[in-house]
């Protein structure tokens, strides 16, 4: 579907041979984000149909040979009711205290699923900023102390009055990842691969398994300063269960509530998050699955449970990213906000959120273009989980697993799989709608002026036979651009794509003007040393003004059904009808 024969496939071809990677199909380089609308009835289009059942049959595939693991999948469009896929795998051998049939309303484990949790509740809070200094709202940090015997200094002291409440959000404190998780506390004699004997002051003395009490928020204060830091703040992300902690007791001390009650009243029961609980479980053992031999079920991680001690299901689950796409929970600035990186990583496919770990891949539809995946993974002993959201589609996605065969791959391995099987049918479905809603011949016959919007393979509408008064304004593009030092004389193909800016029944796109030939843009992502140097679109919209209104700038007038009837080339001030 849209597909078309293109007359530079051979060389785009010779191109990737020569190891030189175009920013988007055809070198184009659309905005980062959406550059269509999101599919509102995906399940609708047979296209999305035929990549359900494709996908479910990879997922028999999956888990044909894990005889002691469950696993749940499930993906849903936010304007949808139910979900567009959700698929199931019950073991064959099962744990008598759990349920003996998996499906939405079975409860797992999540793991550090929860720390978003903390995130979400500050930033539900009018006068909490990311950028306040941690100890206005937790002062006993600056109490802690070291290890006996060792000074306070940069290296054995974390320096509190330099962390915020965005850098614990986002791992970027630099504090230690855990207190809880120390080979100490086992129960096994560590003498025997070379550890040295330790009194009981070198333990906590508690976990929460094992048979040893959940660790309290007494003992963590008592500890934690004997933990020296990894970086300064703000040097490099390094995930931490502590910092999540820390975050849940700010919330205590901003709402005069506990961490618990806050998080049920104001994100569990505006969502009807019914089956999702904090330290305990479910209030029966079989609503949840619970694998053969697993210790942690029904154990409390006591201070830490807010960094994983959570339990839900699919169906709170896929309730509880609905709610945040659809800004139910935080207001849309902030959700927009607090839905963009933090920081980089060591990884180019990875960028740290607060907490997201944001997923980035160019390889999955077929306009190659770059598409960034919020997601929040989960481990907690045999459970193994990814919470993920695609803001460019209103999708969210949720793989819950747990037993001796799950696995951080296995649950990657079904994302992927599932991501590159249903996304290409998503933005198919987006296409078919967008073609619909607003794609076609655009003219006014007073003016003599037209423009045709058409879609191919790559990204957005396409912008052709653009004539205003009898000028050809592509043709002519070198023109306009009279300000400018670049040649007037290369290749311009442009590109529409939506904003979020609407008003009642009009909706604002910009146009991208990519300048240059396939080759010409090939030539200088070769001879740069970093990627996409030729990809600059953020720096190159709305540069093109005439009387205070910008030329890239289109706005459709819309009818009761969403579809456009008439759009205004505001710089032109000319206003097209849509021919029917």
């Amino acid at each position: 579907m849209f597909s078309l024969h293109n007359p530079l496939t051979s060389v785009l071809a010779l191109l990737a041979g020569g190891n030189v990677a175009l920013a988007a199909l055809n070198g184009h380089c659309p905005p980062l984000g959406p550059v269509l609308p999101a599919p509102t009835n995906p399940t609708a289009h047979g296209l999305v149909q035929s990549a359900v059942r494709n996908v479910t049959s990879v997922f028999q595939n999956l888990t044909a040979n894990l005889d002691s693991t469950g696993i749940s999948i499930a993906v849903k469009s936010i304007h949808e009711d139910s979900p567009l896929l959700e698929l199931h795998h019950t073991p064959a051998m099962l744990n008598p205290n759990g349920t003996s049939h998996i499906d939405s309303q079975t409860v797992y484990r999540l793991g550090s699923i929860s720390k978003i949790f903390a995130v979400l509740a500050l930033l539900q809070q009018s006068q909490v900023k990311f950028d306040d200094i941690i100890t206005e709202y937790v002062p006993e940090l600056l109490e802690l102390k070291v290890e006996a015997g060792e000074p306070s200094n940069d290296i054995t002291t974390v320096q509190w009055n330099e962390v915020t409440i965005g850098a614990l959000a986002s791992h970027m404190s630099g504090i230690g990842t855990d207190l809880v998780n120390d080979l100490a506390t086992l129960p096994i004699d560590w003498t025997q691969v070379g550890f040295p004997k330790l009194n009981d002051s070198s333990k906590t003395g508690c976990a929460g398994v094992f048979g040893l009490a959940p660790c309290n928020r007494t003992e963590f204060f008592r500890d934690f300063g004997k933990r020296h830091p990894v970086f300064a703040p703000f040097t490099n992300p390094v995930y931490s269960n502590v910092a999540s902690s820390i975050l849940s007791f700010a919330v205590e001390a901003i709402t005069n509530m506990t961490y618990d009650g806050y998080v049920k009243q104001s994100i569990f029961t505006p969502l009807s998050m019914t089956n999702t609980t904090i330290s305990n479980g479910p209030e029966k053992d079989s609503w949840g699955f619970i694998p053969v031999n697993e210790t942690f079920w029904g154990s409390s991680l006591g201070y830490e449970d807010s960094a994983g001690g959570f339990y839900s299901n699919t169906v709170d689950l896929l309730s509880f990213g609905t709610g945040i796409l659809k800004h139910t929970v935080l207001e849309s600035a902030k959700t927009r906000k607090w839905m963009k990186p933090a920081s980089s990583t060591s990884s180019s496919g990875i960028l740290m959120g607060g907490p997201w770990e944001i997923l980035r891949s160019s390889t999955v539809t077929r306009d190659k273009r770059l598409i960034e995946f919020y997601c929040k993974s989960g481990n907690l002993n045999t459970y193994n989980n990814m919470l993920c959201l695609i803001p460019d589609y209103d999708l969210v996605i949720t793989v819950l697993s747990g037993g001796p065969q799950s696995s951080s791959d296995l649950v990657d391995s079904a994302l992927t799989k599932v991501i590159q099987g249903l996304l290409p049918a998503i933005e198919d479905a987006g296409k078919a709608e967008a073609m619909l809603k607003f794609g076609g011949v655009y003219t006014d016959s007073a003016t003599n002026s037209t423009i045709t919007l058409s879609l191919d393979d790559a990204p957005g509408f396409s912008v052709s036979s653009w004539v205003v008064r009898d000028v050809d304004v592509i043709k002519n593009y070198g023109k306009f651009a009279a300000l400018s030092s670049a040649p007037k004389d290369r290749v311009v193909r442009i590109r529409l794509y939506p904003t979020n800016l609407s008003s009642g029944c009009h909706a604002a796109w910009r146009a991208i003007f990519d300048i240059g030939s396939v080759e010409e843009i090939a030539q200088k992502e070769a001879n740069a040393f970093w990627p996409d140097a030729a990809c600059n679109t953020w720096a190159s919209m709305d540069r093109l003004t005439y009387g205070f209104r910008s030329m890239d700038e289109f706005i459709f007038g819309l009818g009761g059904d969403g579809a456009a009837q008439n759009l205004d080339l505001r710089t032109f001030r000319v206003e097209l009808k849509k021919e029917a």
